[in-house]
């Protein structure tokens, strides 16, 4: 009789210990759901606050290139143009019109950057407002 008693009350103790850590899953489980969503909207939110344009430039007078970083993704591969010849058919006139601004001889777009490429004799204050016109006005087409 002291075996079965000593049976029942260990699956007692299992039971109870099943159902401790069961709960304790589903508490974390809970907690990381909450988490994540709240995280989540957040920054969501975020990014719809955010200026899709320009939101920063690396640019130098001494320098034919310049940087600039958007704030929303413009093409997920890498497009390099060393000339207008070069546009792709696939192009939504972002190229042409960047192409069209006095002076730029290559663009480049990989992600979030444009990498103009000006000609010496041009200055980037002839460059730099026209780009982030051309830039808001596709993202606002756009997106």
């Amino acid at each position: 009789m002291k075996t079965s008693r000593g049976g029942r009350s260990l699956k007692k103790y299992e039971r109870s210990n099943l159902l401790f850590f069961l709960f304790i899953i589903v508490a974390l489980g809970t907690l990381v759901s909450f988490v994540f969503r709240h995280y989540g909207t957040r920054n969501m939110e975020i990014a719809e606050d955010s200026d899709p344009g320009v939101i920063s430039e690396s640019v130098s007078a001494a320098s034919d290139v310049g940087l600039f970083y958007l704030g929303t993704r413009l093409s997920e591969r890498t497009i390099e143009c060393r000339s207008r010849l070069e546009i792709p058919v696939t192009d939504d006139g972002l190229l042409k019109e960047l192409f069209a601004l006095p002076g730029v001889e290559e663009v480049t777009l990989n992600q979030k950057v444009i990498v103009i490429r000006k000609s010496s004799s041009m200055g980037w204050e002839r460059i730099q407002p026209g780009l982030r016109r051309i830039v808001k006005e596709h993202l606002h087409i756009h997106f």
